[in-house]
């Protein structure tokens, strides 16, 4: 079968052969065998999988927490005629039905889902009855305590082997310690599972740390000599926005990502980026995933990230293509401060989660034992304005309802109108019999939700213009007359996330039950930024070997390249500057840091062995 998995990949993935390690894995898993699989970022995961799932017959499940993932891979999937369905959040229980039975029936080849979704009995019920031949965890790490990600609902995968499901699984994911494999192995029930793993080792990034208290100017030098692209990773919305704009008032073409971007802006700057009209992208750690540029030369952090994984992914994002490329951490010491109020302090405890869950349910008006599987839309910045509420424990508060499956929040942007009438809906007609528009945009607003006085209704700006055959400029140029003449009060709110309640409201008891696995979250993050900042400010140890060995791999060699391997002495210094050059230029070629090249060159010229030529370029004084 493996002969027929290589005609696969070359005839409808466009590979002549596999790369790494995925032959191992597509072998393993053809022969029946349950499978971890630890592959790099960037180590083509999703080919393990689908090129089996193509092989065999029958359907593939693959489950993802990631719903951005999930669409770019059906996307991909379907731009090559491939039979595949997704179920995320937002459909209705028709719909449901509808792609399980399309599953069962339709030939499908993929079904993607989240590990939130294997919990309804629907979705059980129908997965026993789907020719199921694989069963593909993408981004396993997140079923262990210990891993970077931890998502309760994954430890409800098991459901598919009490099930009855008998189809291999194979786990796959780009970071996992000895621990975190011992756990996917354990809580997967996996039977006698193949362990194959690629080194963590990258042969063609260097990595540099680099202590400086003017971080900006730091990094300014650096772009000066940039070739390709990179990628800058900030941890705020707020700060992607400044730094891309200090670029541009520098000359520097820069664009910015983060999740509080609408749907056609991520599009327009992504496009910007991938075909280089920016050469630089300044991001949240929203940005990587299904990030396939080759020619991705610098990978930057300006601030700390919350842990050795994701440090590792993202820098895994640069020299795809197998060229030399740069990971840069530009840092101080207040850095670690903030890092810990981001990640550590900012961490609800049960009692301030109960308040936001309290709080979220007040705020869409759900009752007690309701709320199970309905949709709302919420503007975040007016549920904190609403209940005085600081901005960053309240989203990652909000996001540790996610993590456990309580809720399912997604970034969503809508136009969301609450109405109150204030008068009867006869005197509300009449208002309108002047105007056709108005009469037709009132009447539908009465027909679809009627006209109580005593509630505020969530008007669905789109779905009034459409009954009415009207726009939605008119609808809201209507609406607004009504609130002008004291027919209704109206409000406009502009919404960015959805929240989907994945259990009917419970109050107390809801967050009493995850409490013991909240307090040890909070614990493993604290320990993950802790053994990040160790590595950060060791300068004795070689940094690549540092990183190999926090993930397992022993009595590795120095790297040779990393800022820490690199010795700063006359003799390999001074040939960098056979040449006129400019201080970032040597620096980057170098491995060594800013800091300690300026001192080292000032005493070069101290002792006439190098010069200083025009436009900041040195060289060798002969």
């Amino acid at each position: 079968m493996i002969d027929y998995a290589r005609e696969i990949l070359k005839n409808t993935f466009g590979y002549d052969c596999f790369k790494g390690n995925q032959e191992e894995v597509i072998s393993n898993i053809l022969k029946g065998n349950d499978t971890i699989a630890l592959l790099p970022t960037g180590g083509g995961k999703s080919v393990c999988y689908q090129v089996p799932g193509l092989t065999m017959n029958g359907i593939t499940i693959v489950i993802s927490p990631l719903v951005a993932l999930i669409k770019d891979q059906v996307q991909s999937l379907r731009s090559r005629q491939i039979k595949v369905i997704e179920i995320t959040s937002g459909i209705s229980h028709q719909e449901l039905d509808e792609r399980l039975d399309n599953c069962i029936y339709g030939n499908y080849k993929f079904l993607y889902l989240s590990p939130e979704r294997l919990q309804q009995d629907l979705v059980q019920q129908r997965l026993q009855k789907m020719p199921i031949n694989l069963i593909a965890v993408d981004e396993a790490h997140c079923i262990s305590e210990w891993g970077h990600d931890f998502r309760p609902a994954y430890r409800g995968i098991k459901i598919l082997r009490e099930l009855g499901i008998a189809a291999p699984m194979v786990a796959l994911t780009a970071t996992a310690t000895t621990q975190v494999q011992q756990d996917i192995a354990i809580n997967l029930e996996l039977k006698d599972p193949v362990v194959i793993k690629s080194s963590f080792k990258r042969h063609n990034i260097k990595y540099q740390f680099v202590q400086t208290e003017n971080k900006l100017s730091v990094l300014i030098e650096y772009l000066k000599e940039l070739t390709g692209s990179c990628i800058i990773y900030m941890r705020s919305r707020k700060n992607t926005v400044i730094l891309a704009n200090q670029l541009k008032a520098r000359g520097i073409t820069a664009t910015h990502y983060h999740g509080g971007l609408t749907p056609k802006q991520r599009e327009q700057h992504t496009q910007s980026w991938m075909n280089n009209s920016s050469q630089v992208m300044v991001a949240t750690n929203a940005f990587g995933m299904g990030i396939d540029k080759p020619d991705v030369r610098q990978v930057y952090h300006l601030q700390f990230p919350d842990s050795i994984e994701s440090y590792y992914q993202e820098t895994g994002r640069a020299g795809r293509d197998g060229k030399p490329s740069n990971a840069i951490f530009i840092f101080n010491r207040n850095d670690v401060n903030h890092a810990h109020h981001q990640f550590v302090a900012s961490q609800p405890d049960k009692h301030y989660l109960k308040k936001i869950y309290k709080h979220l349910h007040n705020y869409l008006n759900i009752a007690f034992g309701e709320g199970y599987q309905t949709t709302h839309y919420l503007s975040f910045s007016q549920f904190c304005k609403t209940y005085d509420l600081l901005g960053l424990p309240a989203h990652t508060a909000l996001n540790t309802l996610d993590r456990f499956g309580i809720i399912k929040l997604s970034p969503v942007f809508k136009r969301k109108c609450l109405v109150r009438f204030r008068e009867s809906a006869e005197k509300t007609r009449q208002f309108a019999q002047t105007n056709d528009s108005y009469y037709a945009i009132i009447q539908a607003i009465l027909r679809t939700y009627g006209g109580s006085s005593n509630q505020n209704i969530s008007v669905q700006i789109p779905l009034i213009a459409h009954r009415s055959n009207t726009t939605e400029a008119q609808v809201i140029q209507t609406l607004s007359k009504m609130h002008e003449q004291q027919l209704a009060d109206v409000t406009l709110i502009n919404t960015d996330n959805s929240i989907t309640f994945l259990e009917p409201r419970d109050d107390d008891r809801a967050i009493n039950r995850i409490s013991r696995e909240l307090e040890i979250q909070n614990s493993h993050k604290a320990e993950k930024l802790q053994a990040l900042v160790k590595i950060v400010f060791n300068t004795e140890i070689c940094i690549n070997k540092m990183l190999l060995s926090y993930f397992g791999e022993k009595n590795t060699e120095n790297c040779g390249s990393c800022s820490n391997c690199v010795i700063i002495n006359e003799s390999n210094l001074l040939p960098f500057f056979n040449h006129p050059t400019t201080l970032s230029q040597v620096s980057i070629s170098s491995g060594i840091t800013m800091e300690n090249l300026i001192s080292s060159v000032k005493s070069l010229m101290e002792n006439n062995k190098l010069k200083k030529v025009q436009n900041n370029l040195f060289q060798i004084n002969e």
